[in-house]
């Protein structure tokens, strides 16, 4: 079998959460809480609608790149060039949240998305919904902690790609 076809589980997982990383913002930043927020400065919008549009040619890229078949082409070059792109946009996304203060940046507006809240120290509950709670505590309290929506939502696929990197990706 070669290269290719044995890593199709992971071109599968990959090409869904290029989709995803597509179609989240889209949904997320085209409402009245972001690129229609009646108190956001006309350029703010103006950016926002400008980086989600760019994301499209980038996830049409990185399905070309998943997809496309070169023939006596060491076919992992591709799916890393792919892992390349995902850990550098979830980089970027750090780096943005870290510098907030340099720009004088928020995760959130008034009259914009709320939060996760992410306690720590209760009964186990992961249903949807805003609120996760978790059984074990930290430094022996329970505390609980606000999420950025954003940053909630990358969790679950970071933790993805690194288990198929580790179970799928052969080479």
């Amino acid at each position: 079998m070669e290269l290719y076809d044995a890593n199709l589980v992971c071109r599968i997982i990959f090409t869904v959460i290029s989709i995803g990383l597509v179609l989240g913002p889209t949904i997320a930043d085209f409402n009245k809480t972001h690129a229609t927020h009646p108190d956001w400065p006309g350029h703010a919008r103006f950016h926002v609608v400008w980086q989600v549009l760019g994301f499209y040619p980038i996830a049409i890229m990185n399905l070309v790149i998943l997809w496309l078949y070169i023939p006596d082409f060491y076919y992992p070059y591709q799916l890393y060039f792919w892992l390349f792109w995902y850990f550098t946009f979830i980089g970027t996304f750090i780096i943005t949240a870290i510098s907030m203060p340099i720009y004088n940046g928020t995760l959130s507006d008034k009259g914009g998305r709320k939060p996760f809240l992410y306690t720590f120290g209760e009964k186990l509950r992961v249903i949807p919904g805003k609120q996760k709670h978790f059984p074990f505590k930290i430094n022996n309290e329970i505390k609980t902690y606000k999420i950025d929506e954003n940053a909630h939502n990358l969790v679950l696929p970071t933790i993805i790609v690194i288990c198929s990197i580790y179970f799928f990706l052969e080479n």
